[in-house]
């Protein structure tokens, strides 16, 4: 399957998520948007890079983290309970 990552993206993207700890189920380039102070309008944040879907495998939790792939930091965070 083809990727929208360039090798280069792809290792900054590993790089943030440590593989000893974490499976990457899938990776998509996003942009964060937050229905936040009025749930009824979405706001784009700014913010954008690599979504990144895991597997906190010492936790067993998965979640995502929006890494940003043109300075290799993690942006943003978010946890789900299995």
């Amino acid at each position: 399957m083809p990727s929208v990552l360039s090798d280069d993206e792809k290792q900054t993207v590993k790089r943030t998520v440590p593989k000893a700890s974490n499976k990457i189920h899938a990776v998509a380039v996003a942009k964060l948007y937050v229905a936040h102070p009025d749930r009824q309008r979405w706001t784009y944040t700014g913010l954008q890079g690599a979504a990144v879907l895991a597997n906190d495998l010492v936790g067993n939790t998965f979640w995502i983290k929006l890494v940003d792939i043109s300075v290799c930091k993690d942006l943003n965070s978010q946890s789900t309970n299995n």
